[in-house]
């Protein structure tokens, strides 16, 4: 299995996101995913995409490495400006979403190992503008990370996204899971912006937590 350290990373997702985008079109890849299985609709989420290794058993499975969120700027993206603070920040703030949903039932971990899923996820294709709006019309990345200090008074907006997510046993490297999610967001009217990708984090955190303790659950 494939780590990436950040590269233009904007870090950390967890078990399992989404964006419009049922499944690559015909020849194309992603410059992310380690493997391309075949996507079919995610039921609980309109506009993503998953695959899910058949017979995949979570009884196996207790604890979660979380994985640096990475992030690819679109060649075409109108602002480029990204800084390694602002991708520091927003990589913790997205992290720590996550974490505070899965403990401490699902313990988050660093080192791979028996019963321990490995959650690698990114934003690719990130289109970014940079504009004066109204204040209703932008999320500084500081109201959504609270590491994002030096980035709170900058208004950046995220025009385009895709979040992709793989999921692998942590011991032996097999793939278990796949999203894809081609726009992040909470409604269906509503702009795509940091917050309703923290919100979508936060969605598939809670999915996989609750999957998971069901999983004990119907053992026991």
């Amino acid at each position: 299995m494939k780590t990436y350290a950040p590269i233009l990373w904007i870090l950390m997702c967890l078990g399992i996101i989404t964006m419009p985008l049922a499944g690559f079109a015909a020849g194309q890849s992603s410059e992310f995913l380690d493997i391309h299985p075949e996507l079919t609709p995610d039921p609980d989420r309109p506009g993503a995409s998953m695959w899910q290794k058949p017979g995949f058993d979570r009884t196996k499975y207790s604890k979660v490495i979380l994985e640096p969120l990475s992030i690819f700027l679109a060649s075409d993206s109108e602002y480029k400006g990204f800084t390694t603070d602002d991708v520091n920040a927003l990589a913790s703030g997205f992290r720590d979403a996550a974490v505070r949903v899965l403990q401490p039932e699902i313990q988050v971990v660093d080192a791979p190992g028996s019963g321990v899923l490995s959650v690698r996820a990114a934003l690719t294709g990130v289109k970014l503008k940079k504009e004066r709006r109204g204040l209703l019309g932008y999320t500084p990345i500081g109201i959504v990370v609270t590491a994002a200090k030096d980035a709170a008074g900058k208004r950046i907006s995220l025009e385009d996204a895709t979040l992709e997510m793989e999921v692998y046993d942590a011991a032996t490297g097999e793939p278990v899971g796949v999203i894809v999610d081609n726009r992040p967001k909470t409604g269906s009217q509503e702009e795509l912006s940091w917050k309703s990708i923290e919100d979508t984090f936060r969605f598939y955190a809670t999915r996989f937590k609750t999957r998971m303790l069901a999983a004990r659950e119907n053992q026991g």
